[in-house]
């Protein structure tokens, strides 16, 4: 498969899949599809109603671990109450990611909106 000039970057130097717990609330939440050959956890650290960190584990495609590094890096230091602005179809056509892969990415958006509704349970 031929993979993007930045897709190949972000895939090199992924995001750690961890976030620090010394302050704020953390919530965890997964998401994956088997047929697409996905799965994705976020993990993302909330501190007064401001998202401090984000990150993902993935088993997924470069494409696909890319593509959550670009989104956790878009989401740190925006207010929880924006994540339902996430647009996945912006981040595939930034990365040039193939239309046939959108799945995947709304499997990303998926795990983020959940950590979003733990939040706003809290």
């Amino acid at each position: 498969m031929d993979y993007s000039t930045e897709v190949r970057r972000r895939f090199a130097a992924a995001v750690p899949n961890w976030v620090d717990h010394s302050d704020g609330v953390v919530v965890v939440a997964e998401a994956e599809d088997r047929t697409l050959g996905l799965w994705v956890r976020c993990h993302m650290r909330v501190v007064d109603s401001t998202i401090a960190s984000v990150a993902f584990e993935v088993f997924g495609c470069p494409d696909s671990i890319a593509a959550s590094s670009l989104i956790a890096e878009r989401l740190s230091g925006r207010s929880i109450k924006t994540l339902d602005q996430i647009d996945v179809r912006r981040v595939a056509v930034e990365l040039s990611i193939p239309t046939e892969k959108l799945g995947k990415l709304l499997r990303m958006e998926d795990a983020v909106l959940a950590c979003k509704a733990l939040v706003d349970a809290d």
